[in-house]
């Protein structure tokens, strides 16, 4: 990914937020305070994915997604089409 891209977010934390979900698999979440994109990276392999938070737990979203806002600078604001892809994936968890 480039290096750009990420760091034109505006991180709401410098070093983000150390999680475990599963025992020995450390990751690091990251929300931009900005577009409040959430992006989880996998602190052994270094893969960052995009996610939704919930919360107890963190929803990866469709690689598509994941691909697009890892590729993309910072839109400065939350997206018609972020808010879309979120609330899809409440939906089908309330089904």
């Amino acid at each position: 990914m480039d290096r750009d891209v990420w760091n034109s977010h505006k991180w709401s934390s410098a070093r983000g937020r150390e999680i475990e979900i599963e025992p020995g698999k450390p990751l690091v979440q990251r929300r931009c305070s900005r577009c409040k994109r959430d992006f989880v990276e996998d602190a052994s392999t270094g893969e960052r994915y995009a996610v939704y938070v919930s919360v107890f737990s963190f929803r990866r979203l469709p690689d598509p997604v994941s691909r697009q806002w890892l590729g993309e600078l910072c839109p400065g604001a939350p997206l018609p089409y972020d808010i879309e892809v979120r609330s899809k994936l409440i939906e089908n968890r309330a089904k």
